[in-house]
């Protein structure tokens, strides 16, 4: 997911790669056959650096402003009765914490010393390997419910439910947060020979870190893309198929018919494909190039390419992107939520507005009068 999975420097998500210990040398010093890469002689490196340090802020602050607002408007009253609606809220929060803690490693590269500040180092990293978990299975979640709803809808009132999704959303959170618990207790703040401070993974744990990233690497890449790939799969092959059979049955008054506009479940269905192929156009590119390079290391006994951490670095905007551009995915594909969101957030602030201007037309005579006059309506209205 990012470099500190790669090479175990847990605070080099936006700062510059420090080295790459190869395999077999782990835990010698005096043998240890360590590769060091330099971006500075790379142009290439240090042009996507800076683009990502330009860019990270905006992801983060849009993010951050976007999840909130869609937190507030799936908790709304017309659609918290929907399981995916509580799973899409629960990925929002999430979303939020990553995005802060991105923002953490952000100032690091920055020189501002917050990261390598003993307490913050460790939660900074264990918010990142929990938030990242889970926002992955909540789509994963998602996915599935999608599956069902189109493959087997007369399963939805069964397992399609809010009373299972309220257990659940807990029983995963609580479940990532002691599985990776051991981020706490590996990382800390190191001095490098130079005299520069580092949050990264402690040498004593060094082996520890490398097979629980493994570990991490399948539970947040591997087994969620092969289970959201099948499915994602398996929908389109359903969609094709209902598309065939409608086109034998129909006649030339039920094709005009049928352009009517989707049913609700048809609109429920759209929406959360859209959701689940975004979230894997957005993942897979970082993933991918990763895999390769742990392969490369692990495997091969190879560095991996100054292209490598180019491509990586471009990837890993698409990456963050993937946990700041929520509410717009919501608001472009969700024709219930953007209706929601719409009246919770905009028509307030125009009717607001709109008060605000008849009240300053008004002298301040007849103003005193007609506010005391709607006392009574305005209370009932609230």
């Amino acid at each position: 997911m990012d470099f500190r999975r790669i090479n175990g420097t847990s605070g080099d998500l936006t700062s510059q790669p420090m080295h790459m210990l190869m395999p077999g040398g782990q835990g010698d010093n005096d043998t240890a056959e360590m590769t060091y890469f330099d971006p500075d002689r790379s142009s290439a490196y240090v042009f996507s650096r800076r683009v990502q340090t330009v860019v990270i802020p905006f992801i983060c602050v849009l993010g951050v402003v976007g999840n909130v607002l869609a937190i507030g408007t799936f908790l709304s009253t017309s659609l918290r009765t929907t399981s995916c609606c509580l799973y899409l809220a629960a990925k929002s929060f999430f979303d939020i914490g990553f995005l802060l803690s991105l923002s953490v490693m952000w100032l690091y590269q920055l020189r501002v010393p917050l990261l390598t500040t003993t307490g913050v180092c460790q939660v900074t990293v264990y918010l990142t390997y929990v938030c990242g978990c889970l926002s992955v299975w909540f789509v994963v979640l998602i996915t599935l419910e999608n599956f069902v709803r189109f493959t087997r809808p007369r399963m939805v009132p069964r397992h399609c439910t809010v009373f299972r999704a309220r257990r659940l959303i807990p029983a995963m959170t609580i479940f990532a947060a002691v599985l990776y618990n051991f981020s706490l207790w590996t990382t800390g703040v190191v001095v490098a020979p130079d005299g520069t401070l580092h949050c990264t993974s402690l040498l004593e744990f060094e082996n520890i870190v490398t097979v629980l990233t493994l570990i991490d690497t399948a539970l947040t890449l591997v087994l969620p893309s092969l289970i959201m790939i099948f499915l994602i799969l398996a929908i389109v092959v359903k969609v094709v198929e209902s598309f065939k059979r409608k086109k034998r049955l129909r006649s030339v008054v039920q094709r005009a018919h049928t352009r009517r506009r989707l049913t609700p479940e048809g609109k429920m269905t759209t929406f959360l494909f859209a959701i689940s192929v975004i979230f894997l156009l957005l993942n897979t590119p970082t993933h991918a190039i990763r895999l390769k390079m742990m392969i490369e290391l692990y495997l091969q006994g190879t560095a991996p390419s100054y292209n490598d951490w180019i491509l990586q670095r471009f990837f890993e905007v698409l990456f963050y992107l993937n946990f700041s551009t929520n509410c717009l995915v919501y608001m472009v594909f969700g024709e219930n939520f953007r209706h929601v969101f719409l009246a919770r957030y905009l028509d307030r602030c125009l009717h607001k507005g709109n008060i605000h201007n008849e009240e300053s037309d008004v002298s301040p005579i007849l103003l005193h009068r007609r506010t005391h006059a709607e006392e009574p309506s305005l209370a009932t209205d609230i």
